[in-house]
């Protein structure tokens, strides 16, 4: 049962299978946790797509400081804008989960999309997902406050958690800085409001990255308030 109806903002799954059939025309390259795929500045001359692992978009200021920009999962395609865009990327993209991945040229992607209709299906239905979630995020910057925001990652991760254990969530492999990053706030602003939202009784911050849902309907109730 979903708590509260609450619109992606950083995690694109897509969950594809229509390039099974193409993947003997791309070229497969296995990528360890933290290893970079494709740089930033680079001019992307492949289409990449994701068989398995999960691949992390960011972007760098020029003092340093990193922005999320969104986590894509397993059978999905990415790099897929800078592509057909045809300029360098200003984002990178790096394996956040082991991942293995195929790479399809320019030459191959031209020839294989008029043999099958479908592959072009899929390009633009993932375009979709991402504008989707890219407008959305956007959206909860530029209107939301960071509790808001934080209420809507914890809904998002209630949602997604099995029934029977659905009070207690856990983050994952995310660290703080890592929540930080995708809600646009700093790590220790976050660690506040966080315990702003324990004061309220509304959720408890457990050990092993876990949150623990006191009050799911307090919660839904402040998303739009």
């Amino acid at each position: 049962m979903i708590a509260h109806d609450v619109d992606e903002f950083w995690r694109v799954h897509v969950d594809s299978h229509a390039w099974e059939q193409v993947l003997h025309l791309g070229r497969k390259k296995e990528f360890k946790h933290g290893e970079v795929i494709i740089n930033a500045g680079e001019l992307v001359q492949e289409l990449c797509y994701l068989q398995s692992g999960v691949v992390r978009m960011k972007r760098t200021s020029w003092d340093g400081a990193e922005k999320i920009i969104m986590h894509i999962e397993q059978n999905s395609l990415f790099s897929e804008a800078p592509f057909f865009i045809n300029r360098p990327i200003r984002s990178y993209f790096s394996c956040y989960q082991d991942a293995t991945v195929y790479f399809f040229s320019r030459k191959t992607v031209e020839t294989m999309l008029p043999q099958y209709p479908e592959i072009a299906k899929d390009i633009i239905r993932t375009l979709s997902e991402k504008l989707s979630v890219l407008s959305n995020q956007t959206a909860s910057l530029g209107l939301d406050s960071l509790d808001q925001r934080i209420i809507k990652f914890i809904l998002l991760r209630y949602n997604s958690t099995p029934l029977h254990a659905n009070e207690v969530i856990s983050l994952g492999s995310l660290r703080m800085k890592d929540i930080a990053s995708i809600l646009g706030a700093h790590r220790a602003t976050l660690y506040k409001s966080l315990k702003e939202l324990e004061k309220a009784k509304l959720i408890k911050v457990l050990p092993k990255n876990k949150v623990q849902i006191l009050d799911i309907e307090g919660l839904a109730a402040l998303v739009y308030e």
